[in-house]
């Protein structure tokens, strides 16, 4: 998907948002990919899939498991299905993440907007919210340091940089893989939302029928 189709799927499934705002978000969360998934409490997937029904049968898996984890264009958290309405597929499906994102950030706006006297604090209440579902991280969240140095009403425009600019936070911890073993899935090469592909989304799923735990302990 080109940068144009992105900002009208934005304002189509997002209208409530800037979509400079959006973008911003969904390149920091996502890089742009559809099929993302991330995983909380340091620890990641070791492939990430690149179809649709790569993503069901990993999310699907992941949630049968008990772990806690996002997924789609804006890293909607899986804890999060039932108060949106929204099924596993649902946040896969890039205008149904969209609406989501927009449903999350709005809702933690309109909160930040009777606790704070300006738009600029606001907006850094809000995208902490959104990040991490605390207002109070707003002052030490890189991403909220890297994304609300912007004002403008409704849930503010990102107005001081690039809006297309990828933005890279990798802060690298001890973490945890959790390796993929599924059935293999038939390929279906659907593209990401900006025509790039987050590295490693291409890899081959290694047959199999269960999830575990790989150590992969990298110090500091």
């Amino acid at each position: 998907m080109t940068v144009p189709n992105f900002m009208m799927l934005a304002a189509a499934c997002a209208p409530a948002i800037h979509s400079t705002t959006l973008s911003a978000v969904v390149m920091q969360k996502s890089r742009g990919h559809i099929y993302a998934i991330g995983l909380q409490n340091d620890q990641k997937l070791s492939y990430q899939p690149s179809t649709f029904k790569e993503a069901i049968a990993i999310a699907e898996q992941l949630k049968k498991n008990g772990h806690n984890f996002d997924m789609g264009l804006g890293q909607i958290n899986v804890k999060n299905l039932e108060w949106l309405g929204m099924s596993l597929s649902d946040l896969f499906d890039p205008c149904k993440n969209l609406k989501a994102v927009q449903i999350v950030l709005m809702h933690c706006y309109e909160r930040a907007v009777s606790k704070y006297n300006s738009e600029q604090a606001a907006l850094q209440a809000a995208l902490s919210c959104y990040d991490t579902g605390n207002f109070k991280s707003s002052s030490t969240n890189t991403y909220v340091q890297k994304n609300a140095s912007y004002v403008a009403l409704k849930v503010p425009a990102l107005l001081g940089e690039e809006s297309q600019e990828s933005i890279k936070i990798h802060t690298r911890k001890a973490e945890e893989t959790i390796k993929v073993e599924l059935f293999s899935v038939a390929s279906e090469d659907l593209p990401d939302a900006f025509a790039h592909k987050t590295s490693g989304v291409r890899d081959a799923f290694i047959t199999g029928d269960s999830l575990h735990l790989e150590d992969n302990k990298s110090g500091g």
